[in-house]
């Protein structure tokens, strides 16, 4: 099982760092967006030097070789691990994109109209937050300023989504004073917010549901249901009723989001005298919801 969750894990880093190249490559790059990062910067640079793709993602790679060494140094070992595996695969996507002869701007140059540079700002924030969310939600980075945001997110408890903010801000700041363009450093900001929004809902995804309270008579009987029927752990209080001072038992179970059907049907079936109420939880953590 282990190893399982360890494949399960590197995949899903895979596929993040993915959807972050193509957002990247496909998007930003063409539309000359400086959204923050490395990538970010990295357009700054490429700019300057006029560097081909190739020459960008080598740009990349060292400037992500300098942070992995900070990260390494303030988040540990297993973040570091994982971070050395995203720092390799951004700059390789990057590069084996390059390597397919297809025009970054490929998809940015049939989108038509006034509303083109919305679009592709949306477009690759959404890829880049949904890519992101992934990565991190793995205990992993891609490299360069994400580094920066764990290590911010780490030590100051502060939201991903305002880490975010604060490591792309400073990237898009340089920009706007080297392309002194505010529309460009406007969608860039746009691009920041979506994608900084969408990093904390992915982080949340697969750890929200519901928390279920039931007062009943039954305590035994809907215990063994809950733990047959739905597989889950429940916590037992004693009340009394303010009215009746009279006591009874209180089960408390943390449910995923279609459990609870289920569970509404199984108190209805064999005790519907039971008062119930339930209660949006938005991250639920431990055994079962999360690592």
């Amino acid at each position: 099982m282990f190893k399982n969750e360890k494949v399960i894990e590197y995949l899903q880093i895979t596929l993040g760092v993915f959807l972050v190249a193509v957002g990247f490559y496909f998007f930003n790059q063409p539309a000359n967006l400086i959204t923050g990062g490395v990538t970010g910067l990295s357009l700054i640079i490429k700019s300057i030097f006029e560097l081909a793709p190739i020459g960008v993602s080598i740009f990349i790679f060292a400037a992500n070789l300098v942070l992995l060494v900070i990260g390494g140094l303030v988040l540990g070992k297993e973040l570091f691990y994982k971070t050395i595996y995203g720092s390799l695969m951004l700059p390789f996507f990057t590069f084996l994109i390059s390597l397919t002869k297809v025009s970054p701007a490929i998809l940015y140059d049939q989108i038509a109209g006034d509303n083109k540079i919305i679009i592709v700002a949306t477009l690759g924030a959404v890829l880049t937050g949904l890519g992101l969310g992934l990565v991190f939600k793995n205990n992993a980075t891609t490299g360069g300023s994400d580094v920066v945001v764990r290590i911010l997110h780490h030590k100051l408890r502060l939201p991903n989504s305002v880490s975010i903010y604060i490591a792309d801000g400073l990237i898009v700041l340089l920009g706007l004073v080297y392309t002194k363009n505010i529309e460009l450093t406007f969608f860039a900001i746009l691009g920041i917010v979506i994608s900084g929004y969408i990093v904390d809902k992915v982080l949340l995804t697969g750890r929200s549901g519901y928390t279920v309270f039931i007062v009943t008579n039954d305590y035994h009987l809907l215990k063994d249901l809950i733990y047959k029927k739905i597989n889950r752990g429940v916590t037992k209080v004693h009340v009394t009723g303010g009215f009746s001072e009279t006591e009874k038992d209180m089960i408390i179970c943390t449910i995923s989001k279609n459990q609870l059907y289920h569970l509404k049907a199984i108190i209805h079936e064999n005790d519907p005298n039971a008062f119930t109420f339930i209660t949006k939880t938005s991250e639920s953590v431990g055994i079962g919801f999360s690592k």
